[in-house]
């Protein structure tokens, strides 16, 4: 059981689901810290283009803003 404190990350796992929203919201910041310099490109890449394939756009909308 998990227990998710942010509510968009909530929403988020409720309606697409625990392991996608936590999958997404990871692929998500790992393309963030590429953008920022801190992890190197293949990883950055490899996120970026794994995000594009399979997290829904509305997801990645949700997912955005939410914090640990």
């Amino acid at each position: 059981m998990y227990y998710l404190a942010d509510q968009r990350l909530k929403v988020a796992s409720e309606k697409y689901g625990v392991a996608l929203a936590l999958k997404c919201r990871t692929l998500y910041q790992l393309f963030k810290l590429y953008k920022q310099g801190l992890v190197t490109q293949t990883v950055g890449r490899e996120a970026e283009e794994t995000l594009a394939r399979e997290c829904p756009k509305e997801l990645i909308e949700l997912i955005a803003p939410t914090v640990d």
